[in-house]
């Protein structure tokens, strides 16, 4: 995509969208509705464009049909939005971070914006922040947010950003929907929308206890991810009537796999042992060295049910033989695979798998943000017990911050994945579904 043109407010991703905001500077100056331009290009930020709806509210669906809006009917509504003052909320992200944490970044920003341009009325001012990756940059964000009159904080991205951000939002008593999969900063006003790993494994763990897989091995990785993961298996065998007969952690490097799955591989074959699931929660090439050297371990396809979590996650069509039957718990696909369609067209690639966090959070503030009695961000409406459905299924928060998710569990066949237990259309009145 073209530069942003900083002869118009520089936010903006499209020139084209710069050429339209300046004609609409230029009426709306010369009916004398606006001052300047600056506060044009606050209101408009990541609201122009977009051409369907909508959101239910509360326990309804995100994402929507064809509302066949034109430039036009989003300029007269966006005016409107600004004379009714819009609520503002800031998106707090690592743009200008290095490496993958600005492309991260910039993705769920695009993704934010997404999320206005799909929804007709948005009826929220949205304004981006950059963190800069710091734990300081976030918390001076956070403190211009605030000034700026933000009434809900989404993100940041890091847990120490997260960590950062939370006082100062707390003194403010403006609530945080952070993508950090952290959970030491969840509660007391902060809100993790983030993929929790314990989930993810309790999910395909019970599936694979109802289809007889009681026994369990397991290679974790030498990651704080891979701890949570560790602990996540063990108490749920141990809820759910299973046995951990062996873990190996291992080093992501080609050396530092052989070891583990040498000692995984001989747990394995011993028959006393009785192994009937092996759990890997790794992707990509990783995956694949493992199935190698499995291989060469004489461990063959359909020996043992490999169990993965969300990293899996993605294109598995063509995925070698010892993958081929495997389980993970992952939102359905039907609704991302739509967003990912608007987004590669919008934007002109693939999004990351946690883009959709951003196009979550940024619909949920539309759906609070509708509630005429004034009370639009308050926990009781966050943590709504009937939750929201978003591009990544079911969720809700709960009061110590954590969300609970309807996951689907799927099956890694040789043209890709596959549902094989469809996730929950409502949560059960209790915690957990």
């Amino acid at each position: 995509m073209p530069l942003p043109d900083q002869k118009c407010c520089g936010l903006f991703e499209c020139e084209a969208y710069c050429v339209f905001i300046r004609g609409i500077m230029r009426k709306l100056k010369g009916r004398g509705l606006l001052p300047a331009r600056a506060l044009l290009c606050v209101a408009f930020v990541l609201v122009l464009a977009g051409c369907s709806g909508a959101l239910t509210g509360p326990g309804g669906i995100f994402g929507g049909s064809d509302s066949g809006q034109t430039a036009q009917d989003l300029e007269k509504k966006q005016v409107e939005a600004i004379r009714a003052g819009g609520a503002k909320v800031a998106l707090l992200l690592p743009l200008s971070a290095t490496g993958q944490a600005g492309k991260i970044a910039k993705a769920l920003k695009e993704a934010g914006e997404l999320a206005l341009f799909d929804t007709a009325d948005p009826g929220i001012v949205l304004v981006t922040k950059d963190t800069r990756g710091t734990p300081d940059g976030a918390r001076l964000a956070a403190k211009n947010a605030v000034a700026e009159g933000a009434r809900l904080i989404i993100g940041p991205l890091f847990a120490g950003s997260v960590r950062a951000t939370a006082p100062v939002a707390r003194e403010a008593n403006v609530p945080v929907v952070a993508f950090s999969t952290d959970r030491n900063v969840a509660g007391s006003g902060v809100y993790l929308l983030s993929f929790l790993p314990e989930q993810d494994v309790q999910r395909v763990v019970s599936y694979a206890i109802r289809r007889k897989k009681r026994n369990f091995v397991a290679l974790i990785p030498k990651t704080a991810y891979g701890t949570l993961v560790e602990n996540a298996l063990a108490t749920s065998l141990a809820k759910l009537g299973g046995r951990l007969i062996a873990v190996q952690r291992y080093a992501r490097s080609e050396q530092g796999l052989v070891d583990p799955v040498r000692k995984i591989a001989e747990a394995i074959k011993n028959r006393r042992n009785k192994i009937d699931a092996l759990l890997i929660p790794d992707s990509g090439q990783v995956l694949r060295s493992f199935a190698t050297q499995f291989a060469a371990q004489g461990i063959k396809p359909g020996t043992v049910q490999l169990v993965g979590t969300g990293v899996w996650d993605g294109n598995m069509t063509g995925a070698p033989g010892i993958l081929v039957g495997g389980w993970y718990a992952a939102p359905a696909p039907d609704a991302k695979a739509g967003f990912a369609q608007r987004f590669e067209t919008a934007y002109g690639r693939k999004p990351p798998r946690i883009a959709s966090l951003a196009y979550d959070a940024v619909s949920l503030a539309i759906v609070l943000g509708r509630n005429q009695d004034g009370a639009k961000f308050v926990p009781e409406r966050i943590t709504n017990p009937d939750g929201f459905a978003g591009v990544d299924g079911l969720f809700r928060f709960r009061q110590d911050g954590f969300n609970e998710r309807g996951l689907a569990v799927m099956q890694i066949t040789e043209q890709g994945a596959r549902v094989v237990s469809q996730p929950p259309s409502r949560f059960s009145a209790g915690a957990g579904f």
